[in-house]
Formats: structure tokens, C-alpha cells, sequence
């Protein structure tokens, strides 16, 4: 007698066309520890916002950056789903992607229309997703109102938006374009320019970027207070935990790939993590490409020959390798300055700083393991 092997995915979905499988894979969201932290982080400012309205999320490429604002929306819209409900003209979270700068000069106009834009997108989505009801919006009309008009009107209606909408988080995916201009005082003004749209909305905003968010000055006191950083850090293959942590996440893969026989992917940790550089969403991708080969040869697991085709080159890997290495080592020298600073100025002793993140870039969070699950939400 045939034993038949229990999988973590639905049995019915190796029926289906390898298309629909890969998406599978690909929808697996993974919440592991650094993840978690992140997230546990951003939902407390916002569910019980204090003085921190701006959030700058930076890390290297493919360490979860997008994965943790697609969970985070998700937690958001189902937190006040029953608010929402009630009132239609609602809106949670929105949010945009930051274009870069023509010729260095940073276009206004075009932020505005597109949060605007974003405000009714997302309502529209919602309405669809959740059935809320349909009824009267009283400012649906202010990006048409507005939009020939100059950058002082529509950053008007986009504040009028955010307030009638009861945004709560208003995010900014690749956010370093936001800052890319020549000059301190102009990246200051740019801070400056954020804090004002969050403190006269209420909004929190959480912009998320690679390391060249570390050029935004937060000299600035005012600034200092109201925003707070969050650095993704890849698992380092020299700390224990962050291996073991790395591992669980590979054995949670594994158990969903849509493939006849679970492959053995824990024996292959040690390739696994260097050709990933401890991040998560490299592993995945490169997980989904080894998945798409071993689909190509009709086999029945993934073995080392798929990992190896599916695996990015050398150079791509040392290049984020070595944005990686020089973005902490950045991260950790700038730490150390502000922390340097406000013992100077405050005449104390700072506590040893967390590596993940800081406060006005000062401080620590305590770290604590967290259990590895999974989630079907977006990735």
C-alpha cells in the first residue's frame, strides 16, 4: 500500500496549472521574528499613536520591506473593518510610491495628485472587497476640483482628503526618492515638509526605503521627536538565534511548496542563507525561481540542481552583500553619534543600542523570540 504524503497546501492545488501553483507559493507570507517586530512596532504607533507620526523603514533589497507594508495595510483595513463599515467614506491606510526627481527638482503637484489619487483607489477597492455600502462622499470631487490648480490648493484637498478620510496610516513606498536633491538644507526641508503634512493631518506616515533614507536629517528637535526609525536588519549568519530563526523560516517554506514530495530544504541552510544574505524576500524569490525549473522538468521535488539554476548571480549577491554591510555599518556610526550627542546634551548615560531600531535615533527595543507561522496574505 502507496503511503500518500501529507502536504500544508491543498491537496487539490497539484491538479492545478504550474501558474496557479507558483502564485500560491508566491502568496505564502512567512511572519518571522524580524518581521514581527517591525510590525508589533508600527500597529502600536498607530492604534495608539503618541508623538511619533513619521516612520522612516529602511533596509537592504529583499528584506522584507515590501512584505511588511502589504501586512501591515492588511492588518490595518480588518483592525477598523467595523468602523469602516459604518461609515464609507473611511479610509484606513493608502499609499503611494515615490517618484524620482527630473533634474533634481522635486515635483510637489505630482506627490499631491497621486496621494489623492491613492485616498480614492483605495476606497473604491475597499468598497468592492468588504461590500461596504455605497453613499454619498461629500469630497470625491476634490482631485477634479483641484487638480489644475497650483501645489498650495492640492496639498490643501490632500489634507482635507486625509482629515474627512480618518487616515490613519499613509505609507510611501520607495521613499528615498523623496530626498533625492542635492543639499542638507534641502532634505531638511523635505523632513520639515513631511512632519507638517502628518501633525496637521493627524496621519502617521510610514516611509519605506533602502539605506539612502539615513541621508534625512533629524538634527531638527522637533523632527527628532516626531519620527522614529526602523531598521530591517538581514539575519547574520554569526548570531545563533538569527540561524535557527532562518532555518524555521526555510522548514515553513519547504512544507508549502506545491510540489508530489516535500523537498529537504533544511540541509541546504548554509547555501540557502549565504545566497540570500540572511533576507527573507531573497529567499522566497529565489525559492519561487528553483520552483518555476523544477516545474520546467516535471519533477516531483526540488532538489540542489533546481536551487542552483534558480540561484541569482554572484554579482547580484555581492552587491547587495556589500549595501548590506556598508549600510548597517553606516547605520551603526550614526547611532552611535546620536548617542554621543544626547548624553552630551542631556548630561546621561545612553543604554546599548538595538540594532534593529531607535528612536529619533536614540534607544533600544528589547528583543524577544517570536513563533514562526504562516499567513496566505500578500507578499
Amino acid at each position: 500500500m502507496v503511503k500518500i504524503q501529507s502536504h500544508s497546501f491543498p491537496e487539490e492545488l497539484l491538479l492545478q496549472p504550474n501558474e496557479i501553483k507558483t502564485d500560491y507559493f508566491k502568496s505564502i507570507t512567512i511572519p518571522h521574528q524580524r518581521l514581527k517586530q517591525a510590525l508589533d512596532t508600527l500597529l502600536i504607533n498607530i492604534l495608539e499613536p503618541a508623538d511619533t507620526l513619521v516612520f522612516l523603514v529602511f533596509g537592504v533589497t529583499g528584506v522584507g520591506k515590501t512584505t511588511l507594508r502589504l501586512r501591515l495595510e492588511n492588518l490595518l483595513n480588518y483592525e477598523f473593518l467595523p468602523s469602516l463599515r459604518q461609515n464609507p467614506g473611511q479610509i484606513a491606510v493608502a499609499g503611494i510610491e515615490a517618484i524620482p526627481t527630473e533634474q533634481g527638482k522635486f515635483s510637489y503637484k505630482d506627490y499631491y495628485t497621486r496621494a489623492l489619487e491613492s485616498l480614492q483607489e483605495v476606497l473604491i477597492e475597499y468598497k468592492i472587497d468588504y461590500e461596504i455600502p455605497h453613499g454619498e462622499v461629500k469630497d470625491l470631487g476634490l482631485l477634479n476640483r483641484a487638480y489644475r490648480q497650483d501645489s498650495p490648493a492640492l496639498r490643501r484637498a490632500m489634507e482635507k482628503a486625509f482629515r474627512y478620510r480618518q487616515v490613519k496610516a499613509f505609507t510611501v513606498d520607495e521613499a528615498q526618492h523623496l530626498f533625492m536633491m542635492a543639499g542638507g538644507h534641502q532634505m531638511l526641508q523635505q523632513m520639515n515638509w513631511i512632519k507638517s503634512i502628518a501633525n496637521l493631518t493627524g496621519t502617521v506616515h510610514i516611509l519605506f526605503g533602502t539605506y539612502e533614507l539615513l541621508n534625512c536629517p533629524t538634527l531638527n528637535g522637533q523632527i527628532g521627536r516626531r519620527s522614529e526609525d526602523i531598521h530591517l536588519l538581514p539575519y547574520q549568519a554569526d548570531n545563533p538565534e538569527d540561524i535557527a530563526e532562518f532555518i524555521r523560516v526555510i522548514r515553513t517554506f519547504q512544507r508549502h511548496i506545491p510540489l508530489v514530495q516535500e523537498p529537504k530544504l533544511e540541509q541546504h541552510y548554509e547555501y540557502l542563507f549565504s545566497g540570500s544574505v540572511g533576507c527573507v524576500g531573497l529567499l522566497k524569490n529565489w525559492l519561487t525561481r528553483s520552483l518555476r525549473v523544477a516545474y520546467s522538468e516535471e519533477a516531483r521535488t526540488l532538489n540542489s540542481k533546481h536551487l542552483k539554476l534558480g540561484a541569482f548571480s554572484a554579482s547580484r549577491i555581492n552587491k547587495i552583500k556589500e549595501e548590506a554591510q556598508q549600510g548597517f555599518k553606516r547605520f551603526q556610526e550614526e547611532s552611535s553619534f546620536f548617542e554621543r550627542q544626547y548624553s552630551t546634551e542631556h548630561g546621561i548615560k545612553m543604554p546599548a543600542k538595538n540594532s534593529l531600531l531607535k528612536k529619533g535615533r536614540v534607544g533600544q527595543r528589547k528583543p524577544k523570540r517570536d513563533d514562526v507561522g504562516v499567513n496566505s496574505d500578500d507578499d
